[in-house]
């Protein structure tokens, strides 16, 4: 299991989730109680959110959605064990640069890594339900492919956080292997707010 890639699991609905440093840079073996993932997963729940790591269960305290994408920060009601967290990139995600994407989609206890490539970035991306919208989007090719429950799972580009997994293209249920991602950097501002309201709040 990764040390930062985290499971969020509500009643029998889970997701995928990434530490992240209160500053966003990258910190060795350090503590932490933020977590960055897919905002389409807050949506209509309302019992408690559990996290769990490599070692570490937590309890979500309180969310700030980040306007106009699928992204959110979580905070937790305690910190993680010393963690060697990773930077959120200053830079969209680059063209062809190949990708890792960490979740734990097709298996609740089992964190899979699947390999990938950016096959371009686009303005905005709306989702099927036309509930869940992605400024500043980046689209990946996958193999293994992206699934559900990978959604919030951290897309890494040269050990930085560039984006997280937000939905994947599966016409008729066909999954074709490219998953929309919501990029960080051109939000790495709205992040950071987000951290600081949650740690004013609690």
């Amino acid at each position: 299991m990764s040390a930062i890639t985290v499971r969020l699991s509500s009643g029998r609905a889970y997701c995928s989730g990434v530490l992240i440093s209160p500053d966003l840079e990258a910190t060795p073996a350090s503590r932490t109680e933020y977590v960055l993932t897919c905002a389409h997963f807050l949506r209509e729940r309302s019992g408690p959110i559990r996290v769990g790591g490599a070692h570490f269960h937590a309890r979500v305290l309180g969310a700030v959605r980040i306007p106009r994408t699928d992204l959110a920060v979580l905070r937790l009601d305690r910190p993680s064990p010393p963690k060697q967290l990773l930077r959120l990139s200053t830079h969209p995600a680059p063209w062809l640069a190949p990708t890792v994407t960490e979740g734990f989609g097709k298996s609740w206890h089992r964190l899979q890594h699947r390999t990938g490539r950016v096959l371009g970035r686009t303005p905005f991306a709306l989702g099927r339900n036309l509930r869940t919208l992605v400024t500043s989007a980046a689209v990946l090719f996958n193999n293994p492919r992206a699934v559900k429950g990978d959604s919030g799972g951290p897309v890494l580009v040269d050990r930085e956080i560039v984006a997280v997994q937000s939905m994947i293209t599966d016409p008729f249920g066909w999954n074709t292997g490219l998953a929309t991602v919501a990029q960080v950097a051109p939000h790495r501002r709205a992040i950071r707010a987000a951290v600081e309201a949650l740690d004013a709040a609690y």
